[in-house]
């Protein structure tokens, strides 16, 4: 007994520990154990869920979610499909059948033209060429053609229609043919002064007063734009600004200058 006490008090101690030891494992081991179990489960209810339907608006409409694995996917069609109705080209007619190019003008499948503005042959020369009319200088207009209008003459000091367009200028400016034609007159007129008249393609007579030193002669042709004189003075208008007073007429009617191509 006394042998025993003796163990006991020498190796007490070292069993005490050892039983906390052994303890301590086996709880550790259960807490373990409890822990993967319940990790598990949570995995296991994650993996299935209850219900697909969304609480709320879902549940009152009664309308189900696809499975979280299901993946939306188009219907897709070959690429053949998508231009099935696309008509195809037809064919150029060949030269060598003109039956065979009008049928196709009837039909409705003629070959493709080439737009105007990439066409590479070259243009009519009346397309090209300069404009029909052109003003005799290139100032403002200071008095229109008043047609059977009478307007208020400050020169002669009446009332009469003006028959013609007169054109603002400095006196020396060089003055234009209007149109290209053959000049009929070109010398002083008692009313108007220093005049040259110009007999276009149209038959239609281009008078042009205040035109100074001539530069062309009756019986010679000039083309449009080209200088005939210089501006001098309108005697009927002389109270007016510097200008040149063009007038057209054909037979005996007066037209307007501007309106004429």
């Amino acid at each position: 007994m006394e042998q025993f006490r003796k163990f006991l008090r020498d190796k007490g101690f070292a069993l005490a520990l050892a039983a906390c030891l052994i303890a301590a494992a086996a709880a550790g081991v259960w807490a373990v154990r409890t822990v993967r179990d319940e990790l598990k489960q949570s995995i296991d209810d994650a993996k299935t869920p209850e219900s697909s339907v969304l609480p709320g608006i879902d549940e009152s409409i009664g309308l189900a979610l696809p499975e979280e694995e299901q993946e939306w996917q188009l219907e897709t069609e070959p690429a053949a499909n998508s231009v099935a109705t696309v008509p195809k080209p037809a064919p150029e007619a060949k030269s060598s059948s003109g039956a065979a190019s009008s049928s196709g003008a009837a039909s409705g499948s003629g070959g493709l033209r080439e737009p105007s503005a990439l066409r590479t042959e070259s243009l009519p020369a009346s397309e090209s060429a300069s404009p029909a009319s052109t003003q005799p200088v290139s100032g403002r207009v200071l008095n229109g053609y008043s047609g059977d209008e009478l307007v208020y003459n400050r020169t002669l000091g009446d009332w009469r229609t003006h028959n013609g367009v007169d054109y603002a200028c400095a006196a020396g400016d060089e003055v234009s043919a209007p149109v290209a034609g053959t000049v009929t007159e070109a010398g002083n007129d008692p009313s108007w002064g220093p005049v040259v008249a110009i007999e276009d393609g149209a038959g239609r007579i281009w008078k042009l007063c205040g035109v100074a030193s001539p530069k062309v002669k009756a019986g010679e042709t000039v083309s449009v734009g080209q200088t005939i004189g210089k501006a001098g003075t309108v005697s009927c208008e002389c109270a007016e600004e510097s200008h040149i007073h063009l007038e057209v007429r054909q037979g005996d009617a007066y037209l307007d200058p501007q309106t004429l191509n």
